[in-house]
């Protein structure tokens, strides 16, 4: 899941901050769906479209939301007994893991 999240809004439609939140499809198909007063919905051929036409030269992000879901069941598949969290986990997640990345995001924090 994504938001669109807009720093400036040339058209004086949509607004700023989260205007649009979306869905990437395991084909690469994209539905977007506008957080406005009159929502539509549209699917797109790959998120590259989605940047090509909304991105409005970088005045408009694509901002991946982490897959908390994905990232439960990583963890949950590492734990075999109890032990000491921190120092097991990161070394048995996968590196490209949606866990190993929000661990390394929250101990910097």
């Amino acid at each position: 899941m994504f938001y669109l999240v807009r720093k400036e809004d040339e058209s004086g439609v949509s607004g700023t901050g989260r205007v649009a939140q979306g869905f990437v499809f395991d084909n690469g198909k994209v539905a977007v769906t506008w957080l406005s007063e009159h929502p539509s919905t549209t699917i797109y051929d790959s998120i590259g479209e989605v940047r090509a036409i909304h991105g409005h030269e970088g005045k408009t992000e694509v901002v991946f939301e982490p897959e908390w879901k994905r990232a439960f069941n990583e963890l949950k598949q590492a734990v075999a007994q109890p032990f000491d969290l921190e120092s097991f986990v990161l070394d048995r997640l996968p590196e490209s893991g949606e866990t190993k990345k929000i661990l390394k995001n929250e101990s910097k924090k």
